[in-house]
């Protein structure tokens, strides 16, 4: 039955674009995301620099998330007619997540497509390397809905995690670029970092005193936290605890988890003395901003059954390892500022390229385009 629902999709869809490929192809770029209904930092960064690397070019983004509702997932429906209007007419597709049209479709010969993913590192494994196991998807689905096709190149951020998201997309590791997101530029832009600290004392003025600790870890099933009971537990040792956990792992009463709600976790960096996570690729973007890396994981046997790595987890990080928030407030208290640990495993996976994270992709993109003969 899913089979031939998918066949059925594949078709509908194949049928509604095969006039939009007579549409003239032009000198265009369109960026395609589902992880907001907003240009992340990678996109904003990635856009601007596009645009004037290609003055003449097109440049357009399309921005959809639709996990939060059933009437967002609806009017997601109408939303892949869009996705294929611009991709019938556009010369390079540069994606961060799957998109459906991109992948079950056949384009014309001179579309391109880079897929840039949305997270640094490799860590947690994902897409084809979990098919049937735990958290990932079935091998029936990502069959019928052929996940991750019609790639011609993919970015990771480091040479040693070439082969894993190879294998997560299930692709060439020729195809796969050492080049890292365009956040990376972001994080080391110290005029970026003290607007950013600026504004969130401002918001937040209790963050001016004592140790800012930035509670940050993915999102698994089953998974909650009492936000408000662990900002009182913190408090009581000195220190500020900004809980930024997957909404759905949050209690609904959280006043803490509401307050600081207006910024995401990637702005916190920017006043975070600490960040706690648990396997959240978070801690590539807390290297790159030199902030030390403490891990909370209470279930990591049970996780790497569900879930697994592809680094040794538990002998490459860069911080302490606690599995009760009393171990971690004593890891938390024993540090000694040392930071060799969380420096050496940042330039292990994050490699950033002499001109740049943001121009490096705008050569590969360049790459691409005259590769197909624009």
């Amino acid at each position: 039955m899913k089979r031939l629902i998918a066949f059925l999709i594949r078709m509908f869809l194949a049928a509604c674009y095969a006039p939009m490929k007579l549409m003239r192809t032009r000198n265009k770029i369109t960026m395609i995301s589902r992880q907001g209904d907003n240009p992340s930092v990678d996109f904003q960064r990635l856009e601007a620099a596009l645009r004037e690397d290609f003055p003449h070019w097109e440049v357009e983004v399309l921005c959809y998330e639709f996990h939060t509702s059933i009437a967002k997932k609806v009017g997601y429906l109408g939303h892949v007619f869009t996705q294929m209007r611009h991709i019938a007419t556009s010369r390079l597709i540069v994606l961060d997540t799957y998109c459906i049209p991109v992948s079950v479709l056949r384009h014309k010969r001179e579309l391109r497509v880079l897929q840039m993913w949305h997270a640094l590192g490799s860590l947690k494994k994902f897409g084809y390397s979990i098919l049937d196991v735990g958290e990932g998807s079935s091998s029936e689905t990502a069959r019928a809905m052929r996940m991750h096709r019609n790639y011609d190149a993919v970015l990771t951020s480091a040479e040693p995690c070439r082969i894993p998201f190879a294998e997560a997309f299930d692709t060439p590791v020729e195809k796969v670029y050492a080049a890292p997101l365009p956040r990376v530029d972001v994080l080391r832009d110290p005029a970026w970092r003290a607007d950013r600290r600026a504004a969130l004392l401002e918001a937040f003025p209790e963050l001016a005193t004592g140790k800012n600790v930035l509670f940050a870890p993915t999102f698994h099933k089953g998974q909650r936290f009492a936000a408000d009971e662990l900002h009182k537990y913190f408090a009581r040792s000195g220190y500020n605890l900004i809980a930024k956990p997957h909404p759905v792992a949050l209690r609904g009463d959280d006043v803490i988890a509401q307050r600081y709600r207006s910024f995401t976790a990637f702005e916190f960096l920017a006043i975070a003395d600490y960040l706690v996570t648990d396997y959240s690729s978070i801690m590539f973007e807390a290297g790159v901003a030199d902030v030390p890396v403490f891990v909370f994981a209470p279930d990591l046997e049970q996780y790497t059954k569900d879930r697994n790595f592809y680094i040794d987890f538990v002998q490459e990080m860069p911080g302490p390892i606690s599995k009760s928030f009393d171990g971690l407030l004593a890891d938390l208290e024993a540090d000694t500022g040392d930071r060799t640990a969380i420096r050496e495993f940042t330039r292990k996976y994050v490699e950033v390229p002499a001109a740049g994270a943001t121009s490096e992709i705008v050569r590969i993109a360049r790459e691409l385009i005259e590769g197909a003969g624009a």
